[in-house]
């Protein structure tokens, strides 16, 4: 269990004025001193000190600086102590799927909660969720949570809890009482299928994590849907379940690309996947745009990273308002209030490469 890096470095400048002398009024760090305490980018001091500004500790004046605006044992209590983020330890590793945007959105939601990444297992997810839900249960304070890409145990366990919990992405059949926000996964399967249509590709191929989640065959069947009426045929579609492993997808992918008509339409679901593609058509001498064409469903990316050399989904609502989002869903069930709506879907739009 450990909390997020920019929040991570929140506190540790929290601890700093709280060991000082410093009042309410006094001038605070700028965003480069911020950064050389901290040794660390401006970027990540920047957000850190965003992170103080949601949860009320210091506020920002245009061309003035920044400035204590109460002690952080001044701070109001939240709705909840602690907030869990439980995830899936490969796909924050890989696919950076929890944002600094989102924790800043949450933050500013609950700003005097603790943000904390709890890693579900391979296995045993009936152990792991009744874990969390018995230490949260000993603390004094109310505790919630977010789920990213939970299995099934862990969603369904968590629910039964009657503790505040929203699920961030895909919510399992067989779980109705758990609100959720998610992209609109029919809209990325018909927007990147009609894409993959639209240059050439009459085969298309479908790529997916090993494990696939309710959003996954949404937009799987949208994109088979639209593939149908583009006039290709069941035999035109292929499918793969692949492992994070770029060497595991290099070589899967590489038998499609070589034996498919050209251009074959690849349709990734993670970036990673996409990585693999990239990687196997380079051993191959493939070019893409002539020998296929790439289009990715889950891209989760910084706004200082340089932009995909494909195209994706890209959700029209930004990730500081989606955590805004989710910490008043939260705060609702944490002060006894039911959630309405109690679900939400994203619009996304196609970005397209420069």
């Amino acid at each position: 269990m450990k909390s997020s890096r920019i929040v991570q470095l929140a506190d540790l400048l929290e601890q700093e004025i709280r060991g000082s002398k410093l009042r309410p009024g006094d001038p605070y760090l700028s965003t480069d001193d911020a950064a050389s305490k901290l040794h660390v980018s401006t970027q990540a001091a920047n957000n850190a000190l965003r992170i103080l500004v949601k949860r009320g500790v210091v506020r920002r004046r245009r061309r003035l600086g920044t400035f204590i605006a109460r002690l952080p044992d001044e701070t109001p209590p939240s709705a909840l102590q602690r907030v869990h983020l439980v995830v899936h330890e490969n796909y924050l590793r890989q696919e950076g799927m929890l944002s600094d945007g989102l924790m800043l959105g949450l933050q500013g939601e609950l700003p005097g909660s603790q943000l904390q990444f709890n890693f579900t297992p391979s296995h045993d997810g009936h152990e792991f969720a009744n874990r969390l839900i018995a230490d949260a249960l000993r603390t004094d304070g109310a505790e919630g949570f977010v789920l990213v890409r939970a299995p099934l145990a862990v969603q369904r366990i968590i629910a039964s809890s009657g503790l505040p919990a929203v699920v961030f992405g895909s919510l399992q059949p067989s779980v109705q009482s758990l609100p959720w926000i998610d992209r609109d996964q029919r809209q990325i399967g018909g927007l990147l299928g009609s894409h993959l249509l639209t240059r050439g590709c009459r085969r298309i191929a479908a790529l997916f994590r090993a494990e696939l989640a309710p959003g996954d065959f949404i937009a799987l069947d949208q994109l088979m849907a639209v593939a149908g009426a583009g006039g290709l045929k069941p035999s035109d579609f292929a499918m793969r379940a692949l492992p994070s492993d770029l060497e595991a997808i290099k070589h899967a992918v590489l038998s499609l690309l070589i034996e498919a008509r050209r251009p074959l339409g690849l349709f990734c679901r993670s970036h990673l996947l996409a990585e693999g593609v990239m990687q196997a058509a380079e051993s191959a001498g493939l070019e893409r745009g002539r020998d296929f064409e790439l289009v990715v469903a889950d891209v989760y990316r910084k706004s200082s990273d340089a932009p995909p050399p494909y195209a994706y989904a890209r959700s029209t609502v930004d990730a500081e308002r989606i955590g805004h989002h989710i910490g008043r869903m939260l705060a609702q069930q944490a002060r006894g209030e039911s959630v309405a709506p109690s679900h939400e879907l994203l619009p996304v739009m196609l970005e397209l490469p420069g």
